[in-house]
Formats: C-alpha cells, structure tokens, sequence
C-alpha cells in the first residue's frame, strides 16, 4: 500500500481529535452543496490537476467521493507525485457521521 487508507469512523476520530489534515470531497460542486462532511474543500475529480496548487504541503490530504472510486484514483495518482495522501474508504456513501453537514 503506497498510502493509507482509513475508514469513516476513523475519519470521525480524526476530526474529533483536531489531526491537521486538508479534507477534500471530490464530489461535484452540486452534490457538494447538498450535503458534505464539515470541514471538507470542494475540488471536483475533473478539475483536481488544474487545482493542485490549492493542495498543502507537508499535511495529510484526506480525499473523499461517493463510494470511493474517484478518491482512490487521486490518491494513486497524487501519491506517486509525492503527496501525503489518504483515502477514506467507501466514501460519503460510507459515511453517517455526526459531521456530515
């Protein structure tokens, strides 16, 4: 595994544990508006390459879509650029968080 991968709950624990991390919804503005995890940075999956500047470094960046695909495909692709990337594994479909805003 070249990066890791957590779950939902972990992701939870995270928040409520104040880790620094850049959390990223990777979801469409649209779907963003309607519901999102509190905290999160919109960068849809199309305009990511075009965005990275927006990316910190030296910091976790927390990637999540829908299901999980669209994260795990930017984290491969980010990883291998040098980026401290982490996947959360199923996505907002996954997710039924407290911080889901």
């Amino acid at each position: 595994m070249r990066y890791p991968i957590i779950t939902v709950w972990e992701l939870d624990c995270w928040i409520e544990g104040g880790r620094q991390m850049f959390l990223v919804d990777l979801r469409g503005s649209e779907s963003f508006a309607r519901n999102h995890i509190k905290g999160a940075v919109n960068i849809p999956f199309e305009e990511l390459e075009e965005r990275l500047g927006e990316l910190p470094v030296g910091i976790p960046i927390v990637f999540y879509c829908t299901r999980g695909s669209q994260s795990m495909l930017a984290c491969n692709h980010l990883a291998d650029r040098g980026y401290q990337v982490v996947n959360v594994a199923g996505g907002l479909t996954a997710y039924r968080g407290k911080y889901l805003v």
